[in-house]
C-alpha cells in the first residue's frame, strides 16, 4: 500500500502505524481525507480493537490527545488532530481526525473593544479600526496560543509563522466611493475598512479577513500558522486534469448553476445606531449576456458603509455567472499523484466529450482521496477559478 496511517503523540513524535485497518464499508474502503483551502478537511479509518499497539502503547486514539499523519510514497499527504470516535465495538475504533485549523473554530475571539454605544469595553465587540491586517492577524493568533499554552490542548505547541500583509483588492473603494490600493489598513470604515464582531470564532474572523481580502491561511504540518496573500504554487500549469482519450479522470462533474446566479445585487447591513446601509453592485458583462437578475445579501457583522463595499465586492464574482461554480474531477492512478499538487496550486483542467470541450485553468481549493483495500486509490479535486490578479501570484 502506498499510502501509511501514523499514530502521533502530542509533541508530534510517532508513535505507530496502522497495518491493518479495517474496512470503513462493505466495498474495502479503508481510508478517507480530504483536505480545504482556508478551511480544514477530515481523516476517517478504523484500527482492530485487537491491535496489539492498544497493549503495547495504551489508549492511542482518544480525541484531541492524539496526531494522525498521512504518508503517500513516503510524502506527507495529510496531518490532524484526533477529534472523534465515532464508533468503538467489540472488533473496531473508527478514528475521525481534522485538520489543524479546526480547533480555530473551537475558541472564541477576545472581545476587548469599547461598545460604540457605550464607548466602554462590556465584553461583546471586537472592533478593527486601525492598523494592518497583518497585525490583527497576529494579534488574533498571539491571543489563541497565549489561552492554549501550557495546558493539554493539541494545539498548545501552535506558534505564528508566516504573517502577510495582503493588499486590498482591485476595484475596492472606501465609504466615498474612493479607489483603495495598497497594503490593507483598517480605519473607521469610511476612509478604510473597519470590521466588526462579537461573539465569533477565531476561525469565523480568519475567514472574514480572507473573504475581503483574498488571503488564504493555514496550520501546517509543523503545527505553525501562516497567513497568506496566496497559498499553493502558480507553476504548476503543466499538472493537468484531464477527461478523456489518454486522460487521468475516471469522471468529472463540471456544474452551471444558474438557479444561484444574480449580476446585480443590493448588499444590505445595519450599523450601530440602527441606520440601513446599502450598496449596489453589478456584473455588466453577466447582464449584458443573462438579461438582468437580481438578488438582496446581508451582513450581520459589517456595520459602515465602506466595508459594506468592499464585501458585496467581494461576494458578487462568486454568483454572477453560471461558471463561477466549482468543478471536481475523480482522478486515476495516471493522474498526477498528490504530493506533486496540494490545496491552493493552479493547474490545467481539460475535457474532451462529444457535449462539449473545456480547457480551463483552475485553482485547487479542495481535495479527497478514498483508500481501497485493493490498493486502488481515487482522488477528487475540487476547482475553482483564480481571480485574475492570482496568476503568477507566487
Amino acid at each position: 500500500m502506498a499510502s501509511v496511517i501514523q499514530i502521533l503523540d502530542s509533541n508530534l513524535n510517532l508513535i505507530t502505524q496502522v497495518k491493518s485497518p479495517v474496512p470503513l464499508d462493505k466495498g474495502g474502503t479503508i481510508l478517507q481525507y480530504s483536505k480545504e483551502l482556508s478551511d480544514f478537511g477530515q481523516c476517517k479509518f478504523r484500527i482492530s480493537n485487537y491491535d496489539p499497539s492498544f497493549t503495547t502503547f495504551g489508549d492511542i486514539t482518544k480525541p484531541h490527545s492524539y496526531h494522525v499523519r498521512i504518508l503517500r510514497d513516503g510524502y506527507n499527504v495529510w496531518q490532524g488532530a484526533i477529534i472523534e470516535n465515532s464508533k468503538r465495538t467489540k472488533d473496531f475504533t473508527e478514528v475521525i481526525a481534522a485538520e489543524y485549523v479546526w480547533y480555530l473554530g473551537k475558541i472564541l475571539i477576545n472581545r476587548t473593544s469599547n461598545n460604540p454605544a457605550t464607548n466602554s469595553a462590556d465584553g461583546v465587540y471586537r472592533i478593527f479600526n486601525s492598523g494592518t491586517m497583518a497585525s490583527a492577524v497576529t494579534t488574533i493568533l498571539n491571543e489563541t496560543i497565549a489561552r492554549w499554552s501550557g495546558t493539554n490542548h493539541a494545539l498548545a505547541s501552535v506558534t505564528v509563522g508566516t504573517v502577510q500583509n495582503p493588499d486590498y483588492p482591485p476595484n475596492m473603494t472606501d465609504g466615498n466611493g474612493a479607489k483603495l490600493s495598497g497594503a490593507w489598513s483598517f480605519g473607521n470604515g469610511t476612509t478604510a475598512p473597519q470590521l466588526t464582531f462579537d461573539f465569533h470564532s477565531v476561525l469565523y474572523v480568519l475567514k472574514s479577513f480572507g473573504a475581503y481580502s483574498y488571503a488564504d491561511f493555514n496550520i501546517d504540518s509543523n503545527l505553525q500558522f501562516n497567513f497568506k496573500k496566496f497559498l499553493g504554487n502558480d507553476h504548476h500549469y503543466d499538472v493537468n486534469f484531464v477527461w478523456g482519450e489518454h486522460g487521468n479522470a475516471v469522471d468529472f462533474n463540471v456544474t452551471r448553476l444558474g438557479q444561484r446566479q444574480v449580476n446585480d445585487v443590493w448588499g444590505i447591513a445595519v450599523d450601530n445606531t440602527g441606520k440601513i446601509l446599502h450598496v449596489e453592485q453589478t456584473d455588466e458583462a453577466s447582464k449584458k449576456t443573462n438579461g438582468i437578475l437580481e438578488g438582496v445579501m446581508a451582513f450581520a457583522d459589517v456595520k459602515d458603509q465602506g466595508t459594506l463595499n468592499a464585501r458585496v465586492a467581494a461576494e458578487l464574482p462568486l454568483v454572477s455567472t453560471v461558471d463561477a461554480s466549482a468543478d471536481t474531477f475523480v482522478l486515476d492512478e495516471k493522474a498526477y499523484p498528490l504530493g506533486l499538487y496540494d490545496v491552493g496550486d493552479i493547474v490545467s483542467a481539460k475535457v474532451n466529450h462529444t457535449a462539449f470541450d473545456y480547457n480551463e485553468i483552475k485553482r485547487i481549493v479542495g481535495i479527497s482521496v478514498s483508500l481501497n483495500d485493493t490498493g486502488r486509490e481515487l482522488t477528487t479535486v475540487q476547482l475553482n477559478t483564480p481571480l485574475p490578479w492570482q496568476y503568477g501570484a507566487n
